[in-house]
């Protein structure tokens, strides 16, 4: 699969995935990993995928972005409300993503002006809060502090098929 955008080429090899396994893709800036996750959503559209027997299967995808815009015009409460309102009610998703991002003293707050670490946390419970076969968190650390990001991490080892 290859990805051309200005000078900047991306190449993917083909691989395999199993249930329930963590993929990291460390790397410098620019590498494509962000081009490559957008691929893998299906926002970004693959120049070519080489190889006439190579099948893409079709999963259902959970995605936050490595950049936020804080565009809701209500509180964290009407947003998860509106989005996630199945999971964000559930007794254990409430104790299993919500409790740990402290999202609870976010409920009340107005989007728009959330910092941006309070902002991921928000971004993170909603993408958990997705039915999905795959999570695709770009950037999950940005702007979260020690404590955050260590939360991050255990929270991977809830969800099954997340790829940084």
């Amino acid at each position: 699969m290859t990805k051309t955008q200005g000078n900047f080429k991306l190449k993917v090899a083909e691989d395999e995935f199993t249930d329930s396994q963590i993929v990291v893709m460390p790397g410098e800036n620019g590498m494509g990993k962000t081009t490559f996750i957008r691929m893998l959503a299906g926002l970004l559209k693959p120049d070519s995928v080489e190889g006439s027997d190579v099948e893409i299967p079709e999963f259902n995808v959970s995605y936050k972005p490595q950049k936020i815009s804080p565009k809701f015009q209500s509180t964290v409460r009407m947003l998860l409300h509106q989005k996630i309102r199945v999971s964000y009610m559930h007794p254990q998703f409430m104790s299993d993503v919500m409790k740990p991002l402290l999202i609870e003293k976010l409920m009340d707050q107005e989007v728009v002006n959330l910092s941006g670490g309070e902002l991921q946390r928000v971004a993170l419970t909603l993408c958990l809060g997705k039915p999905a076969d795959i999570y695709l968190i770009d950037e999950p650390s940005a702007y979260l502090d020690s404590r955050a990001k260590k939360v991050k991490k255990e929270l991977t080892l809830v969800f099954c098929y997340i790829i940084f």
